[in-house]
């Protein structure tokens, strides 16, 4: 050992005589085939993770024993590897830092306070840290969950999961067999006015029931519940409940189901929520069985399910990997890359680990972070549209506890770190290259600039084709992309009671005009009686000769056929004035496209060229040039093909009929400039993405760019 096997301070200790603290209790876990002692700390409602040989000495701490009996004790337990005094000192301080010994000596009050204040202190900077999830400890609930202990047995038992089984399996084929009819409502419809009520009933309902779920878990496996309260999680209070003692039972899958328990709860909810939405009338029942279904269903999944959280989700995640504090664990073993590998530090410390966990370590401290840096700067944006001068404080301080709090331990890590004392020069050199080459990279280097958008064809040109009459298809006459003059027959049409209708009419007309022809001439009367019912009955049998003419839909104009969906005509209803095509005259094509106001400078004033790629055909792609644009920024769209309703990129706002982008865009006009040869057959409305190419440019000025003008459309300023 670089430290040495004995130590000079070893005198100050020697003769003391330790004992373990009576509020103290100890499990045996089993992490990944080894075994560690967890030591819950009663009074301060803490756990303590030890290693065997750690408890071994921990354990024989009695008052009666000396440093010293226990060092040599220690020695002659692991003679293979036994403990240093060093190490003996260092695991003496972590015992006396957390409270776990007392020892012959009177206490040092002033250090007792010096530890209290520091505590607090941490305390109150962990709020400043995350002002976004604030816990307010209410009362201890305990009094009232000890009497629901026999519940908690049946709920928490083979019994119950069968039940909840049953449940999911139950919702899972409803939701299959109900699929078509049961509509869900759309965003605009979730959060309006007369659904936040029933959306705030449902969030209360289900989150005390997600809560009272995880204190059910903890009393089924005889555990204690002393705090619950309310946490202030994005200024919307969600009520909690302390499970930490949970850690201290001994097995793997208690663990897990008190940690679960609480998305359990809310999935069995979702789940009944749904069987009674798909069976419910149009009402209040089903209005809140919806929001029910909603709650306990999509957001669990997305937040307390997920494990790159510090949720449910996440403490599940840890136990069933056992791995006991897994965030931590992976930000340490990824700073010890860093610090290895990165700056060449050989002596960096490397955090405790089994095989196989370096690879899913590292990841997961990566896939972590930008997850939750995702969240926060969609927190942020939410807040800032509600409330502005929250949504920037909470921004500012999200990058200073996210870019300057990292940036600044890094710098005196490499400055003042004692570990670094031999080698800093190579890691300040290595640390300056590595800046250098982000600078580089970031500023100096130029990467492709492009901005995509969204087009559709309109070619005035192009005829629509229109069913004239009402009938099934019977017979298609021209193939999709064929060449037609005007008037060729395209589809043929049937109505079947015309036929009786056109035999009828045809025979009434013949008696008429046999009746007529049988009448006298002197008799005027009769014969002008008949003759008014031939020419009646001639009408209408005229009429139907019409229909029957309407039924073959015939091309408007010369030019090529599009027929979109030609399969799926044959024996189509077609009702009156149906658009089922087009007649494309193939001149040049013209494409209307609209990009945001911010993108449009790049587009009008740096465009290398244009290129627009057809949805229906992705592997054509061919250039367009800029045929018109509009004088001014507008919100107001062409058609609803470049709006997210069909899958474009621009969001339609929901409060308008029309089509109406929710940001400020600039409409062009794009030309090809095809032949009949070149172009492959589109109809009129088709979809296509245009890729506008820019001059290159480094990263650091786009993304300043960007950020600059989030903060404008957000907050103002």
């Amino acid at each position: 050992m670089s430290e040495g096997f004995l130590s000079p301070d070893w005198y100050r200790v020697a003769s003391l005589r330790l004992r373990r603290r009576s509020h103290i209790q100890t499990a045996r876990h089993v992490y990944r085939g080894e075994p560690w002692f967890v030591v819950q700390d009663l009074q301060a409602d803490k756990l303590h993770r030890l290693t065997p040989q750690s408890y071994a000495v921990f354990a024989r701490m009695d008052g009666r024993r000396t440093i010293q009996e226990l060092w040599e004790l220690a020695c002659k337990l692991h003679p293979e590897h036994p403990p240093s005094q060093p190490e003996l000192l260092q695991l003496l301080s972590q015992f006396h830092n957390a409270d776990l010994v007392t020892g012959d000596r009177r206490p040092n009050l002033a250090e007792i306070d010096r530890r209290a204040r520091e505590e607090t202190r941490k305390t109150t900077v962990g709020y400043f840290k995350n002002p976004l999830s604030i816990r307010l400890p209410l009362f201890d609930p305990e009094p009232m969950l000890r009497p629901l202990t026999p519940l908690a047995r049946v709920l928490f038992s083979p019994v119950g999961g069968f039940f909840w089984v049953t449940l999911m399996i139950t919702a899972l084929s409803v939701l299959f067999l109900s699929w078509e009819r049961l509509e869900a409502p759309s965003v605009e419809a979730i959060l309006s006015a007369a659904n936040i009520a029933y959306l705030a009933v449902a969030y209360i309902f289900v989150k005390l029931l997600h809560e009272f779920g995880h204190g059910l878990a903890i009393k089924r496996w005889g555990g204690e519940v002393r705090e619950v309260g309310v946490m202030m999680l994005i200024f919307f209070p969600v009520p909690y409940v302390d499970a930490s003692q949970a850690s201290f039972f001994p097995e793997k899958h208690q663990r897990m189901l008190v940690s679960a328990a609480g998305v359990l709860v809310e999935l069995a909810i979702a789940a009944a929520a749904l069987i009674v939405w798909s069976i419910a009338e149009q009402g209040p029942v089903a209005t809140l069985a919806y929001n029910l279904f909603l709650i306990g269903g999509i957001s669990t999944l997305l937040f307390n399910g997920n494990p790159l959280l510090r949720f449910d989700g996440y403490f599940v995640f840890a136990d069933w990997l056992e791995s006991p504090n897994l965030g931590q664990r992976c930000n340490q073993y990824f700073w010890y890359v860093v610090q290895k590998h990165v700056l060449g530090h050989s002596e960096a410390r490397l955090p405790v680990v089994s095989p196989g966990e370096e690879g899913w370590l590292f990841g997961y401290a990566v896939a972590a972070f930008l997850y939750r840096m995702f969240v926060m700067v969609i927190i942020s944006l939410y807040v800032a549209t509600v409330i502005p001068v929250v949504g920037v404080a909470i921004v500012l301080w999200s990058i200073f506890t996210v870019l300057v709090v990292p940036t600044a331990k890094g710098v005196r890590f490499l400055a003042t770190d004692p570990s670094l004392e031999v080698q800093r020069p190579k890691a300040l050199l290595r640390a300056s290259i590595l800046i250098a080459a982000f600078a580089v990279v970031m500023f100096a280097v130029p990467f492709p600039h492009t901005t995509i958008a969204d087009a559709v064809l309109d070619n005035p040109s192009n005829a629509q084709v229109r069913a004239q009459g009402q009938g099934f298809v019977s017979q298609i006459l021209v193939e999709n992309g064929e060449q037609v003059a005007a008037g060729t027959p395209i589809l043929r049409l049937t109505e079947p009671f015309l036929d009786v209708e056109y035999a009828v009419a045809a025979t009434e007309l013949e008696d008429a005009r046999l009746r007529l022809e049988m009448v006298p001439i002197e008799d005027s009367n009769a014969r002008a009686l008949w003759a008014e019912q031939v020419g009646f009955y001639s009408a209408r049998h005229g009429e139907l000769e019409r229909r029957f003419d309407e039924l073959l839909i015939r091309a408007p104009t010369a030019g090529v056929l599009v027929l979109p969906d030609q399969r799926s005509l044959t024996g189509r209803l077609l009702q009156q004035g149906e658009v089922i095509g087009s007649i494309e005259r193939r001149t040049t094509l013209i494409w209307r496209s609209a990009v945001p106001a911010d993108r449009a400078d790049f587009v009008d004033n740096d465009m290398i060229s244009a290129t627009l790629k057809p949805n229906a055909y992705p592997y054509i792609e061919y250039p367009v040039e800029i045929f018109a644009r509009a004088p001014q920024v507008t919100t107001r769209l062409d058609s609803f093909g470049l709006t997210n309703r069909a899958g474009g990129r621009l969001v339609a706002d929901p409060s308008q009929e029309g089509p109406v982008s929710m940001v400020p865009i600039v409409a062009y006009v794009l030309s090809s400039g095809l032949s009949d040869e070149t172009h492959p057959t589109l109809g009129v409305g088709a979809r296509a993405t245009v890729r506008f190419a820019h001059s290159p440019a480094p990263l650091a000025p786009r993304i300043w760019r960007a950020v600059r003008q989030t903060f404008l459309t957000y907050f103002g300023t």
